[in-house]
């Protein structure tokens, strides 16, 4: 028996996919305005393979139908069936990507994999997924203080039986209280009256107006940046990513730095282009509320003046 103990720590900068605050069960629910996928303590977005059907969900975590949207064209106006492929390819996700993520989208603290590969590249593929997932499920993935895996293969198997054991910065009971206080804020902030423009402003004033930075850096998530009303760069980040996303504006979280230091911000998809919000950075660190746009709905050109990212990985906003 060969066996391999690996410990690995995320350094974690940054988006939000938990939807609302219900019970860490699996299940279907339909409302006046369509159908939803209940996992864990939020509601499913993007593509999803389920009972090997695949579905295709809106980032409102309402199930997508009679429309195209981010190449998909699913038409079923009923739960339990699509014209999606069904193929894993299509998924989104492979098998470790998908079991990482079903595990970690409910704070499950130990979870088991089977690996098809040599026991030493375990390491490298799980932080591999784990990173991929920050551009797919950012609010999950980045969620993540630090994991462990241990991982053992028998002579002459070509299957690793791992072990991944995870902590977490929000629990299931933050992350659902997170979620009502959020959503009483943006009902009030970016009424659904509003226009898609118009509510990201509200949302991102709100923020400014309400969140200092923490130069303690000690708060990273988004629970703590909104209860206590600081956070670093990471905080705001995933804060603002959950208020858009509840209004129902696309958007993701993006990794780099600004001025040589690590960082976070996010992008929006409004009015039918990409653009850059730095919410951080609109909001300097002062004694006095400053209300400021210089990093607002920005394009690459603006932002790359002092701002450095990986553009292959991210949509350009030109």
């Amino acid at each position: 028996m060969k066996k391999l103990k690996l410990i690995t720590s995320l350094l974690i900068l940054t988006l939000i996919l938990a939807l609302n605050s219900i019970g860490a069960i699996s299940k279907w629910k339909n409302d006046i305005t369509g159908w939803l996928y209940a996992k864990g303590y939020s509601w499913e977005v993007s593509q999803r393979l389920i009972d090997k059907i695949s579905y295709y969900f809106d980032y409102d975590g309402y199930m997508a139908k009679d429309k195209t949207t981010d190449g998909y064209n699913p038409n079923s106006s009923d739960a339990g069936t699509s014209d999606v492929s069904t193929s894993k390819e299509t998924s989104g996700l492979d098998y470790i990507g998908q079991k990482i993520l079903d595990n970690i989208s409910v704070e499950n603290p130990s979870f088991d994999l089977d690996y098809k590969g040599d026991i030493n590249n375990l390491g490298k593929d799980i932080k591999d997924k784990i990173d991929n997932l920050k551009y797919t499920n950012p609010y999950e993935a980045y969620n993540i203080s630090s994991y462990n895996i241990q991982a053992s293969s028998s002579l002459g198997s070509s299957t690793v039986r791992a072990r991944v054991d995870c902590v977490y910065k929000m629990t299931a009971e933050m992350e659902a209280d997170l979620d009502a206080k959020a959503r009483a804020i943006v009902a009030k902030v970016a009424p659904n009256s509003m226009s898609q423009s118009k509510k990201e402003l509200a949302i991102h004033d709100w923020i400014v107006n309400n969140t200092r930075y923490d130069q303690s850096y000690k708060i990273y998530d988004p629970y703590n940046t909104l209860i206590k009303h600081t956070g670093v760069c990471e905080g705001y980040t995933l804060l603002a990513q959950k208020m858009f996303t509840i209004a129902g504006i696309k958007s993701i979280v993006v990794e780099g730095t600004a001025k040589g230091e690590a960082h976070s911000w996010n992008m929006v998809y409004i009015d039918n282009k990409w653009r850059n919000v730095d919410v951080t950075w609109d909001d300097p660190v002062s004694s006095k509320d400053i209300l400021r746009y210089d990093y607002f709905n920005i394009t690459d050109s603006k932002l790359s003046a002092d701002h450095t990212w990986d553009t292959s990985k991210y949509p350009s906003a030109n």
